[in-house]
């Protein structure tokens, strides 16, 4: 096995002669280089980019959330419960629901999300407040902490003590009759702007968090919650405490993990990332056709070798490892040239961000990149493989009869 792999060292980086082999062989490299970098690249912006909605969204979803599977509205009962589990750290109770805000004329239609008093110590809206301050009661008068794409719609001033928000909610008693239009279905309240918070467009145009007694007021849900959200102490024990909270509660509600309430969104980016890979293992696939063709050159231009090989002894198995080596050593050096060039590439887009978004509404001035191993580890695998297979048919179809009634001499 080691003479085959000298022989096949040899073959590919020969001083002797530079002939059009030696120059595919390079080409195969660069080429299998270039895709690996590439691909590298492409999924690191991928993680890059899920890493930043991961951190966009942690700062408004909760670790885990608790809603009823039949029903809307529960009654607020299960605090204590969910408490007593190992690992919860802090337990608030939401009611969220569609209103309409109304102030000089503006109007604009959110949610309004009514928390308990232990909100504040999950410390996510806490932490991306930009004016005023997280709170809902100041002179004994209700306030609100609103997003910033709803202060700039009503045109708000969280500073003003004569600002007023009308609030308009459908009263959670009323039904569809004929004699709707005669009767009083909405309920309103006044709401005054204590704080304002930015986090993104979609969180910042969507939502207006209030104390949980103004929104059960306003949706007329006496002691009733829409969901419970959870801080954990350890989000690495997430799976476990989910577990433990939903033998406690029972099967009437679901324990939803943070990935689980954006499903949807995870879904696509997994999709796309599975698809990245697919189009550039295609990609390479295509690469290695020089890999095929520099091999099969190969096996006619050393056919002499070949015949001096057997006859000093060497076995057909032995000719053929010869060219599946050569693959495999085009391919891992394709395989380190490439991570050696998209770990750098990488590297300098994530510390001086070259490479610009350009979009006025984004949040990021450039992509964000961030590198994991296993797509190191996955990437080059694939590239070896590839590698590899195309280099076995040509072992194959490489070791030719033996004739000995030609003087031969071996050149490496």
């Amino acid at each position: 096995m080691r003479l085959s792999f000298l022989i096949a060292f040899r073959y590919i980086f020969s001083k002797k002669r530079k002939t059009f082999i030696n120059f595919l062989s390079y080409f195969s490299v660069a080429s299998l280089s270039v895709g690996t970098a590439a691909m590298i690249i492409v999924l690191s912006v991928f993680n890059g980019l899920e890493s930043t909605l991961k951190s966009i969204y942690e700062d408004f979803d909760p670790d885990l959330k608790i809603k009823n599977v039949n029903q809307k509205y529960f009654d607020n009962d299960l605090r204590e419960e969910i408490l007593s589990v190992e690992g919860v750290e802090s337990v608030s109770g939401v009611l969220e629901n569609k209103a309409l805000l109304r102030h000089d004329e503006k109007e604009v239609v959110c949610f309004i999300k009514g928390v308990d008093n232990n909100f504040a110590e999950q410390e996510r809206i806490v932490n991306n407040i930009t004016d005023g301050s997280f709170s809902f009661k100041q002179n004994n008068l209700e306030h609100a902490v609103v997003g910033r794409g709803i202060k700039y719609s009503l045109g708000l001033n969280s500073s003003s003590d004569f600002q007023n928000i009308q609030v308009y909610a459908l009263k959670g008693s009323a039904k569809l009759n004929p004699n709707i239009l005669r009767n009083n279905v909405y309920s309103q309240k006044s709401i005054k702007t204590a704080g304002v918070f930015a986090i993104e467009n979609g969180f910042d145009n969507g939502f207006v968090f209030t104390s949980l007694e103004f929104a059960q007021e306003l949706f007329d849900k006496n002691n009733k919650l829409s969901s419970y959200e959870i801080k954990l102490y350890n989000k690495h024990s997430t799976s476990k405490t989910k577990a433990q909270i939903a033998k406690k509660i029972g099967p009437d509600f679901d324990v939803l993990t943070f990935a689980e309430q954006r499903e949807g969104l995870f879904k696509i980016l997994k999709t796309e990332k599975v698809v990245v890979y697919i189009v550039f293992s295609l990609i390479l696939i295509l690469s290695s056709m020089n890999i095929y063709f520099l091999l099969t050159m190969m096996t006619v231009e050393k056919r002499k070798d070949m015949l001096v090989l057997l006859s000093l002894g060497i076995k057909n198995n032995q000719i053929k490892k010869i060219f599946v080596f050569q693959g495999m050593i085009i391919g891992c050096l394709g395989v380190s040239l490439g991570v050696i060039i998209g770990l750098i590439l990488s590297t300098i887009q994530e510390n001086f961000g070259i490479i610009k978004i350009n979009l006025t509404s984004s949040i990021l001035e450039a992509y964000p990149i961030k590198t994991n191993p296993w797509d190191l580890i996955i990437v080059a695998s694939i590239v070896i493989l590839v590698s590899v297979f195309a280099s076995l048919f040509p072992s194959i179809t490489s070791t030719p009869v033996k004739d000995f009634s030609t003087s031969n001499k071996l050149v490496l």
